[in-house]
């Protein structure tokens, strides 16, 4: 079975609703190399409606670099009820979101990748269908806006699998859920 694994930007003060305002300055060469890697590593990527307009405003109008190239190419599956049509290559996801997603765990190919954090996880969590969690916790002091988790109605209990130090001062922080290393 594949992982689903999601990666999302964090400020200090937990914010992560607009990174584009905050992150920049801090995507170096440590984290282009993770970015790179993650996104090799996955055949498929799973967004909400709010990261997957976000995302598909911005790539395609992009500069050709090998990690642009990849993210505008890879499929794209979107989770939405008010979308009615995806361009970017990207499906919107029909039916029930637990079902379309386990289904797409089960299928043989790389991983899953799932930008962001959002009403989205509620769904996921709550059926152990994340594998794990990269939070890029950023050095900025951003306190207003969206907070990572804000969603999430019970709070899972998660293990830090790996911890790595970018030259930018960004920690890439790894975690795990609970019942997932419970069921291992």
């Amino acid at each position: 079975m594949r992982k689903l694994i999601e990666s999302t930007h964090v400020s200090l003060g937990g914010e992560i609703g607009s990174p584009q305002n905050w992150a920049f300055p801090y995507l170096d060469d440590d984290h282009m190399h993770y970015a790179t890697e993650l996104l090799e590593s996955a055949d498929a990527l799973l967004l909400g409606r709010r990261t997957y307009e976000g995302l598909s405003a911005a790539y395609p109008a992009m500069a050709s670099t090998p990690f642009v190239d990849r993210i505008n190419a890879i499929p794209k599956f979107v989770a939405s009820t008010t979308l009615k049509e995806a361009a970017w290559n990207a499906t919107i996801i029909p039916g029930d979101v637990v079902e379309f997603v386990s289904d797409l765990k089960r299928r043989p190919g790389g991983h899953l990748v799932k930008y962001g954090n959002g009403p989205l996880d509620e769904p996921l969590m709550a059926n152990n269908l994340i594998d794990e969690f990269h939070l890029l916790l950023t050095p900025v002091a951003v306190g207003v806006g969206q907070h990572l988790f804000e969603e999430i109605k019970d709070a899972p209990h998660l293990t830090l699998a790996d911890v790595r130090r970018f030259a930018s001062g960004v920690l890439l922080l790894i975690y795990t859920p609970k019942v997932a290393e419970a069921a291992a």
